[in-house]
């Protein structure tokens, strides 16, 4: 029986009604589905390529039929056999047995050297264009590998031979969070010595830099940095960060910039003191012959460039000697720096100069590529500073030793890093040819163990027994940002 017209007009708002409720709960279910799958779809994009680490369990693997070169006793075994179990070196020899359970790597040819130490490296920074200075990484795609940690750095260095990095100027605390992930095994990469913030005057180097290359936000700088004014500030800025870094860093370097404002030595004295107190390093940053006399003065454990106003001195060559400081030339960095962006040749020439003149007076020096500043990228920089200290006089073992045993010293952990000998932490890698004639050899990497796990092996790639297909030496171009990143 039809209902009354009445009564089915008094129905109609309330049709209406859940109508609407109807179309409510769909919208409502159909936003959740979308933010569901927009989740998986960014957790799953987060998950691409990450390089996670490995987790040891413990089998042993023994590398067969390579060279050993071994820096820290400049002693070859050839050929050698090399057994590591969890991330520590157990054997090396002529004719070391092989554990049953052993995962066995041919490494017939190749050169058997310790994971390179980059003694100069800047994790989370953006590479600038030269000469505008300019960003070569637009914001949005730095966040996103930011968040993600960088896998493609991380496996840029791996794929370099470089399994530790000496991290100076990277957030503080994100880069010592970083390092522990890494340690962890969280995380694949090159194991890192970290700094955190550099210290630095109100506006002195590296705040103008950071700016022009894009960082210029004041959170980050103030991540990245310490700007400090008296004594005071300084002693307890280094107090707040001295039990969760490695050593602490300073900016009394100008860049080609002399009406930069600087440390005084006041303020260098107490971060000096205050470190030292709690067995801190103190490594300065300079740039000039006055900047150098000032972190000596000031007592720095360690220097970061190498002055190219003046020759240095042979007073301070000796006392650089005598008193046993590292330093980090970064000599490629200067020379792009210098060169390209103010079109200085001169001071990039005196910086060589200077590096010839530490080589004569017996100054340790180590390799760090100061990637990626102007002109440098991670990985590659670091080898064209390998073939700069072969053109000054080193020879190829002086230089593979300050990459490898010579840094592991100046970082305090030569009893772990640098050699390759039983009980040392197992980073090896295997590299083409004879490094030890040619330099060049090292930029060709075949396997990389890094703390015990196998980050890069491109062992197929060698044809025959002792066989190796080689590509020239010719140098290639330089990467391009967000290629090898």
């Amino acid at each position: 029986m039809p209902l009354p017209r009445t009564a089915t007009l008094a129905l109609g708002p309330e049709r209406s009604n859940i109508d609407c409720m109807r179309v409510a709960s769909v919208l409502k279910w159909s936003a959740f589905a979308a933010f569901i799958i927009a989740g998986a779809g960014i957790a799953f994009a987060y998950s691409q390529g990450q390089f996670p680490g490995q987790p040891l369990d413990g089998s042993p693997i023994a590398l067969v039929g390579g060279r050993v070169y071994d820096p820290a006793s400049d002693s070859l075994i050839d050929p050698a056999t090399v057994i590591v179990r969890g991330s520590t070196i157990v054997a090396v020899g002529a004719a070391e047995p092989i554990p049953d359970d052993a995962r066995v790597l041919y490494v017939n040819g190749l050169t058997l050297l310790p994971g390179f130490i980059d003694s100069h490296g800047h994790l989370s920074g953006i590479r600038s264009r030269i000469p505008d200075g300019s960003r070569e990484l637009g914001w949005l795609r730095y966040l996103w590998r930011f968040i993600r940690r960088f896998p493609e750095r991380r496996r840029t260095l791996i794929r370099h031979g470089v399994t530790t990095v000496k991290s100076l100027g990277d957030p503080h605390p994100w880069v010592v969070r970083f390092a522990e992930r890494i340690e962890r095994h969280e995380l694949a990469g090159p194991r890192v010595f970290a700094g955190g913030p550099v210290f630095t005057a109100p506006g002195g180097y590296p705040v103008g830099r950071l700016r022009q290359a894009g960082q210029g936000d004041t959170s980050f700088i103030a991540q990245v940095t310490r700007q400090v004014i008296g004594p005071g500030e300084a002693a307890t800025a280094v107090k707040r960060i001295a039990s969760r870094v490695d050593f602490v860093s300073v900016a009394l370097e100008r860049r080609g910039e002399p009406e930069l404002p600087r440390l005084t030595p006041s303020v260098l004295y107490a971060i000096c003191a205050t470190a030292g107190e709690r067995g801190l390093p103190v490594l300065a940053h300079v740039s000039t012959l006055e900047d150098l006399a000032l972190a000596l003065a000031a007592g720095a454990n360690g220097i970061e460039h190498i002055p190219y106003d003046q020759a240095i001195d042979s007073l301070t060559l000796v006392e650089l000697r005598e008193r046993g400081i590292t330093v980090d030339p970064t000599l490629q960095a200067i020379e792009q720096h210098m060169s390209e962006l103010f079109g200085d040749t001169a001071s990039a020439r005196r910086a060589r100069d200077n590096l010839r003149r530490l080589r004569l007076a017996g100054v340790p020096v180590v390799v760090g590529s100061d990637a990626p500043s102007p002109g440098t990228t991670l990985g590659y920089t670091f080898h064209e500073e390998l073939r700069n200290l072969v053109e000054v006089g080193y020879t190829p073992r002086q230089a593979i030793a300050a990459a490898t045993t010579v840094a592991a010293q100046h970082l305090g952990v030569a009893d772990r890093l640098g050699s390759i000998a039983p009980g040392m932490l197992a980073d090896i890698i295997a590299v083409a040819g004879d490094p030890l004639s040619d330099i060049r050899a090292t930029a060709v990497v075949y396997l990389v163990i890094a703390d015990g796990q196998v980050l890069l092996d491109r062992l197929d790639e060698v044809r025959g027994p002792g066989r190796i297909v080689l590509t020239p030496y010719a140098p290639t171009a330089r990467p391009r940002e967000g290629v090898l990143d």
